[in-house]
């Protein structure tokens, strides 16, 4: 009995199996380790401690650009650098860096990696080389966005107040073109505007003259409110009249002297005018009023000609006999 149970307990584990067959390795409980064994594992575990912080810190040390493929990162790479007018920078970027050989040339889209390796085309090479294609286009991603806002930084206000200056004058010269081209506009426009006022005005009162003398030769109480109106509507429109000073001085003398501010009178002397007497005077005032007509004219010459006899005066004043030194 004893024998048989020290057979089934050598020979049959519990729960039996057929003689011949292997016992199932388990792996929950590892064998006993010699020191040595156990020194060595430690080795080991701290080698692949090390190996995982220095591949964590050169994950983290990686540039902005560079991505793991299947990224949005990774597809903004192949976008951007594997663009048509991207490819030859990308190119020249990858020989400096010394990823590419220096025959390796984008336009005919046949590259050379460094090392070992034949002619590929830029889309083999960076799925190929994906670190060394994400370190080329990092770099060149890098150049095109940072070097700019890194170059205005350095100069930006320098070169703002610098350009100011340089466009100083011409901003000037243009100002005042501008302003010089309003004034004369706006200068030509009123006097046209003036100009044809006074000949509406100037008509209106021959008009008025014309008719009011017509009716005096034969009537001395012919209505002259007509006259009266329209001399002083010119009379008004003269006082407008612009500079220089001498203008306005021959315009205010032309208003002040505009015949007919009265009715012509039907008596002189206590007796009554008649016909021929009454005509004489009308004759008299038509000659009096085309005279000043005809001076209103004169004001619309040239601002040259009027700034002339305005110094020709001041020089004839301070030179007077009895002038103020």
């Amino acid at each position: 009995m004893r024998q048989g149970m020290r057979q089934g307990r050598h020979g049959t584990p519990h729960g039996g199996r057929p003689p011949g067959v292997r016992p199932v390795e388990r792996t929950a409980a590892p064998p006993a380790l010699r020191p040595g064994q156990r020194l060595c594992l430690r080795g080991r575990s701290a080698h692949a401690v090390t190996g995982t912080t220095l591949l964590l810190l050169a994950v983290g040390a990686a540039p902005a650009f560079a991505a793991p493929a299947a990224s949005d990162e990774r597809d903004v790479q192949l976008v951007y650098c594997l663009d048509r007018d991207h490819r030859p920078d990308l190119v020249d970027a990858a020989v400096r860096l010394r990823v590419l050989r220096p025959d390796s040339v984008a336009g005919l889209d046949r590259v050379r990696p460094a090392g070992a390796g034949g002619r590929m085309t830029l889309e083999r090479w960076a799925e190929r080389r994906e670190k060394d294609f994400e370190r080329a286009c990092s770099a060149l991603m890098a150049a095109a966005s940072e070097a700019p806002v890194a170059a205005a930084k350095d100069s930006g206000e320098e070169s703002w107040f610098t350009t100011f200056l340089k466009g100083l004058p011409l901003l000037a010269a243009g100002a005042l073109l501008t302003l010089g081209g309003q004034f004369s506009e706006r200068h030509s426009a009123e006097r046209r505007l003036l100009k044809q006022q006074l000949g509406a005005d100037e008509s209106a009162y021959r008009t008025a003259v014309r008719e009011y003398l017509a009716g005096y030769e034969h009537d001395p109480r012919t209505d002259h409110s007509a006259v009266r109106a329209t001399r002083e509507a010119l009379a008004g429109t003269l006082s407008r009249v612009p500079g220089p000073s001498t203008r306005r001085e021959a315009a205010r003398l032309v208003a002040d002297g505009l015949p007919l501010a009265q009715p012509l009178p039907d008596a002189r002397d206590g007796y009554l005018l008649d016909t021929d007497a009454r005509t004489e005077d009308a004759e008299r005032e038509r000659v009096s009023v085309e005279r000043h007509l005809r001076s209103i004219s004169e004001l619309n010459r040239t601002s040259l000609h009027w700034s002339w006899l305005t110094l020709r005066t001041r020089i004839a004043r301070r030179t007077a006999p009895g002038a103020a030194v």
